[in-house]
């Protein structure tokens, strides 16, 4: 027996374990697990709908750019005066 063989024999008697292969996912699969996260707001009305909801500027309420924000905090607050 040559010392290679020897060393594989050593080794499958103390068992040793074996690599286990690595779980890589295909591309496909990949993409399609991306595509779930994306699916809501990859269209440009999402980030439209989040200036409207999350504006926290100084305007009270009018028109950015086309598109119609308010402050709910500063219409509270200005509430009897506008």
């Amino acid at each position: 027996m040559n010392k290679r063989n020897i060393k594989k024999l050593i080794e499958s008697m103390q068992g040793k374990k074996k690599k286990k292969p690595s779980k890589k996912m295909s591309a496909v699969k990949e993409a399609m697990i991306g595509r779930k996260y994306f699916s809501k707001g990859t269209d440009g009305n999402s980030m439209i709908r989040q200036a409207q909801k999350n504006y926290n500027g100084s305007y009270i309420s009018g028109s950015l750019g086309g598109v119609e924000v308010g402050n709910p905090s500063l219409k509270k607050y200005y509430k009897g005066m506008i």
